[in-house]
């Protein structure tokens, strides 16, 4: 499987919602962003009549494992979720980057439903002090700031190797394995 790659265009400004249901053990993210007449496909003609015509897919879709992640028509991340239980979270050992200004577009195989499956799932990784969760296939050089609170990390070759999500605090009982089922047999 090949990762898709990542390449930037002019910074739109965006905000992202994050929630994290701890019943269901899923986090969910949406993004929104201000429209932006700046951004201009530079594909060949058979792109340009697809867009001019509205042919294209209006979303594409991205799956990894238990992550789903929603592109709009300009290939950027518009929501995301996935299941992942917080007692296997391995904790984050790498430093914090600031992540480049610009707006980040995916570019994956994407079959005629616009559905990509280029990923295998992703180690979670958790910084609890900056609330910071890591999806991670491989090692970040680089970091591309999609919202305030969400970036995508690139490897050396622009392709897609973590996403991080800040801001995302999770109580610490959740955390450690079995805590409710101890609770329960020392009754």
């Amino acid at each position: 499987m090949t990762p898709p790659t990542i390449h930037t265009t002019a910074h739109v400004e965006s905000h992202a919602r994050v929630q994290w249901d701890s019943e269901g053990f899923t986090v969910h993210c949406e993004i929104d962003y201000l429209p932006s007449a700046s951004y201009k496909t530079t594909g060949n003609l058979s792109e340009a009549l697809e867009q001019r015509f509205a042919i294209v897919p209006a979303t594409y879709v991205i799956t990894a494992g238990t992550l789903s992640m929603l592109l709009d028509s300009e290939k950027r991340i518009t929501e995301f979720d996935f299941y992942t239980n917080p007692t296997e979270w391995a904790k984050a050992t790498s430093p914090f980057f600031d992540a480049i200004p610009g707006t980040p577009h995916i570019d994956a195989i994407f079959d005629d439903n616009g559905h990509s499956e280029a990923m295998r799932d992703p180690d979670v990784l958790y910084e609890p002090r900056r609330g910071t969760l890591y999806l991670s296939w491989g090692d970040a050089l680089r970091w591309h700031g999609v919202a305030q609170q969400v970036a995508l990390g690139v490897g050396p070759d622009n392709r897609l190797a973590q996403l991080r999500i800040d801001g995302l605090f999770v109580e610490a009982e959740k955390l450690e394995p079995k805590r409710r089922w101890t609770r329960l047999f020392r009754a």
